[in-house]
């Protein structure tokens, strides 16, 4: 141990005012040692309180105490006198007015007396005007002192990385460990996640309050820069933010080459005012998520989303031909006033997510049950007549005709808008990977037909690998055969045999060349079905005809708005940021380097000093990050500074469907209390449902009702 123990009866003034307890634990001496640069010693001159105080925490670093600042005095705006003590200097305090003690904390606190001031002195800096060493407790062990307050500071290189994992949507014990492994272990992070969790409570903490004004001026910015982004807002009375729509250009565009069908989910609760995250989304050519515009709503009910609908349409020029929603009345209204022409379709995930609730709890184990409902629900084949049918036959059997069946987190606004640009960001790099496939890669042909080859040359690579098994099994399996053929004037009639020995009806228009078959496959997901095929072959047809093709499934370059008057006059491109650039090759060079020298000390001191001179050359000496560097990179992270006049406030929390459960009734209460075990109350000693913290409260009430 780097320190002197002794016991020092005298070593306090017998004059001393302090207790019968404080001197009971002030027996015990222990003098730190350490090198003699790193002791503090009065007379000792700063030039600032930042280079005294760190001179200070380092000593107390080094031999094993942490600090506190105890008292100063300001003279305007100028420090003129401060000290700071050990951390276990005095005692715990009590409220004399708190007749118990709630929770039973230990304390670190035993009157010590070690500490250092310093008094300002103009032209000369911050002087030590006393230092006193000896401390009546042990310094904290080597394996320890990673557990001291002082060495859990963050530093720039953990905010900088904290801040890089908050981009990217890492939560702070994941940002933790992932800082373990860049550090070296945990001996050497430098904090817990303790103070991660604090530091990113603290990046919510900057923007509170003024975090909707932030994203309109955020919006705002983007709308300058770009006329063709779009966005519209709400306020109620208050200036609370109640609605907001955005929309920007490639989002505009992907909904006029794939927007005919519009999927409008509002099942997001994603910020910390319970407002509701409203996308609208499709699928592209590659049958991926697209997302075309987003909304968020503080109430669900008609006219939010009367409001939102009318925005999006005013947005996009047109109406979609058909959306998918949720069973919301107010959505269904909605749609019925605003999108007129488009038609409404519930979302099969959301009805089926009610069968447990609807079916009686007898029924759910019923694996039969669940294999019926799933082939008549699921079934792409049957008609409306025949599910009705197939529906109440299901019903009849188990009984269940009398069943009805149709029928948060914490980031702020800002952070829930960099959440979804990045999410954005991803599946439009996704989408452009899958682009970049489709024109550089060749399919693999499984036959040697001209059919298949030019099929694969117009779809994307997702669409070819389902146009590939309809080509193979039409022209290669015997179950799947041509009939019979009936001709009458321009129109031939095929019956054709599947592998289910269905026989289903090819009716081809000789006239304008088109072809419609009875399994309707190419009209509900615009892909040809190995019926059609069959009779491409049996015709002879070595290319697939332009009415075949369809508009969804092409590769990028063949695919053609669906709406039309859709103009893509905006000039949609990589912005290349060379900053970002360089400072990817200058991290880059960091890594390789500093990997190349992991092993020899030496080259690490060598490559560490050479970094040094050369911060020093391009910021100069002795570079201190300061509070408002700090803020300036908080502010960085969020890409805009908090602004001084805020006109629009951030929402309400609001209660939405969902959010909570109808309130218990006392009986409902009093049975789920009594199903719960009992346990001993440390202040009665009695067996019941209360501890020694609510006793007094429980037999005050008790005595009441008696």
């Amino acid at each position: 141990m780097d320190s002197i123990m002794r016991s020092d009866e005298d070593y306090f003034d017998s004059d001393s005012s302090a207790s019968g307890e404080e001197a009971e634990t002030s027996k015990v001496v222990c003098v730190p040692k350490c090198p003699d640069e790193l002791k503090p010693k009065i007379g000792q001159s700063f030039m600032t309180l930042d280079r005294a105080l760190d001179f200070y925490n380092n000593y107390a670093r080094y031999v094993g105490f942490d600090t506190r600042k105890k008292g100063s005095k300001k003279e305007k705006d100028v420090t003129t006198w401060i000290y700071v003590v050990c951390s276990r200097e005095g005692t715990k305090q009590r409220n004399s007015k708190q007749s118990e003690v709630k929770r039973k904390r230990s304390s670190i606190k035993c009157y010590c007396n070690a500490k250092v001031s310093w008094k300002y002195i103009m032209g000369v800096g911050y002087v030590i005007q006393s230092f006193v060493e000896d401390h009546n407790h042990e310094m904290v062990e080597e394996r320890h002192k990673r557990f001291m307050n002082l060495n859990r500071n963050l530093d720039l290189v953990h905010q900088k990385f904290i801040l890089d994992c908050a981009n990217a949507n890492i939560g702070p014990t994941l940002s933790f460990s992932l800082l373990k492994e860049v550090l070296g272990g945990l001996d050497y992070v430098g904090c817990t996640v303790l103070e991660v969790r604090n530091y990113r409570r603290d990046l919510r903490a900057y923007v509170e309050g003024a975090d909707a004004q932030m994203l309109l001026n955020e919006l705002r910015r983007k709308k300058e820069l770009c006329s063709a982004f779009t966005y519209e807002y709400e306020v109620n009375s208050k200036d609370r933010m109640t609605r907001l729509f955005w929309c920007d250009p490639t989002a505009r565009r992907n909904y006029h080459l794939y927007g005919d069908i519009v999927s409008f989910d509002t099942t997001y609760s994603t910020n910390r005012y319970c407002m509701i995250f409203a996308p609208f989304t499709g699928k592209d050519n590659h049958g991926r998520p697209v997302t075309f515009a987003a909304g968020l709503l503080s109430k669900e009910n008609a006219n939010s989303f009367s409001w939102l609908f009318n925005q999006f349409v005013k947005c996009m020029g047109v109406a979609p031909k058909l959306i998918v929603t949720d069973q919301d009345l107010g959505m269904k209204v909605a749609v019925e006033e605003v999108l007129v022409n488009t038609r409404h379709r519930w979302c099969m995930w959301h009805v089926m997510n009610k069968v447990a609730d609807k079916l009686p709890k007898n029924m759910l184990g019923s694996e039969q049950l669940k294999k019926e409902l799933n082939a008549c629900v699921w079934s792409e084949l049957i008609e409306p007549d025949a599910f009705e049918e197939t529906w109440h036959a299901i019903m009849e059997r188990y009984g269940l005709t009398n069943n009805v069946w149709y029928s948060k987190s914490r980031a702020n606004l800002m952070q829930f808008y960099m959440n979804y640009n990045h999410a954005l960001e991803t599946q439009r790099s996704n989408s452009a990977k899958l682009e970049y496939y489709d024109s550089t890669k060749v399919p693999i042909l499984r036959t040697g037909l001209e059919i298949e080859k030019h099929a694969s040359t117009i779809y994307s690579g997702s669409a070819y690998t389902e146009i590939q098994e309809e080509i193979v099994y039409a022209c290669f399996s015997l179950s799947c055969a041509t009939l019979g053929v009936s001709t009458n004037t321009d129109i031939e009639v095929y019956d054709i045999k599947d592998k289910d020995s269905n026989s289903w009806t090819v009716t081809y228009s000789i006239g304008d060349d088109t072809y419609l078959c009875g399994c309707k496959k190419f009209e509900r997901l615009g892909l040809l079905c190995s019926h059609i095929f069959c009779v491409l072959k049996h015709n002879f047809v070595k290319l697939i005809p332009e009415k075949l093709h369809g508009g969804r499934w092409l590769k990028s370059q063949f695919v053609k708005p669906i709406h039309g008057g859709f103009c893509d006059d905006q000039e949609i491109h990589l912005a290349v940021d060379k900053k970002k650039i360089a400072f990817k090759n200058l991290y880059g060079l960091f890594i390789e380097t500093a990997q190349s020298i992991e092993g020899n000390i030496d080259q690490i001191n060598a490559f560490a000093a050479i970094i040094e001179e050369g911060r020093k050359q391009l910021l100069g000496e002795d570079v201190v990050l300061s509070s408002t560097q700090k803020r300036a990179m908080i502010e960085n992270f969020y890409g805009s500074h908090v602004p001084n006049n805020i006109e629009v406030h951030h929402p309400e929390v609001v209660s939405t469907k969902g959010s909570g459960s109808m309130k218990k009734s006392k009986r409902e209460s009093a049975i789920k209390l009594a199903m719960k075990p009992g346990r001993k109350c440390g202040n009665c000693h009695e067996i019941g449902h209360h501890d020694s913290r609510n006793c007094k409260k429980v037999n005050e009430k008790s005595n009441q009702r008696q």
